[in-house]
């Protein structure tokens, strides 16, 4: 169901203002921090818990959590698991802010597009219902590497589960401010 861009959207990836206003907000907002689970790789994601815990969809970053950023390729591990995914019932897509042309891998899975970048709560909240067919935030869990963007999820109502960043070419700012995002969520909320 990779569903291609009809029209050409303003690109998602680089700064913009959602995303300095919430690196901005976080040292002052707490509950903004608060990660359902956090695990090292992708693939340590319990499919199991998040069913049990009332999860039905699944929004999936791709760079930094899928793979290197920008990335064509995907390992076998991480598309089994997404498979996985899908096979225990799981809606699942891929919302990503840079790329979305890459993802051939990933046979029935939804691409987000045409939506306002993340961490803007309008575009988790247009994810949910177009890609995932879900109304309620509660019953979806955004995966990433980053609480900048990807814990945008967590302001539109849906948990997070936060993954060690895979290492890849990245430029020094978006490093460093991930992390330094990632060191404020920590020291809130010790893992």
């Amino acid at each position: 169901m990779n569903t291609p861009a009809t029209n050409v959207a303003p690109p998602r990836e680089g700064l913009k203002w959602v995303k300095v206003r919430r690196f901005l907000t976080l040292p002052f907002s707490p509950k903004s921090l608060r990660t359902y689970r956090a695990v090292q790789r992708f693939e340590d994601v319990s499919i199991d818990r998040l069913v049990a815990d009332g999860i039905q969809g699944v929004l999936l970053d791709a760079d930094g959590t899928l793979g290197p950023h920008h990335t064509r390729e995907f390992s076998e591990s991480v598309r089994n698991h997404v498979a996985q995914m899908i096979a225990a019932g799981l809606r699942v897509a891929i919302y990503t802010n840079a790329m979305e042309d890459r993802f051939e891998a990933f046979e029935g899975v939804g691409i987000v597009t045409d939506v306002p970048p993340k961490p803007d709560p309008r575009g988790f909240e247009i994810a949910m219902k177009r890609y995932l067919q879900l109304d309620d935030p509660a019953k979806v869990c955004m995966i990433g590497d980053n609480y900048i963007t990807d814990g945008g999820a967590i302001d539109a109502g849906m948990r997070f589960i936060h993954v060690q960043p895979v290492p890849g070419p990245e430029n020094f700012f978006h490093r460093a401010t991930r992390a330094l995002a990632c060191r404020i969520a920590r020291w809130y909320f010790p893992q």
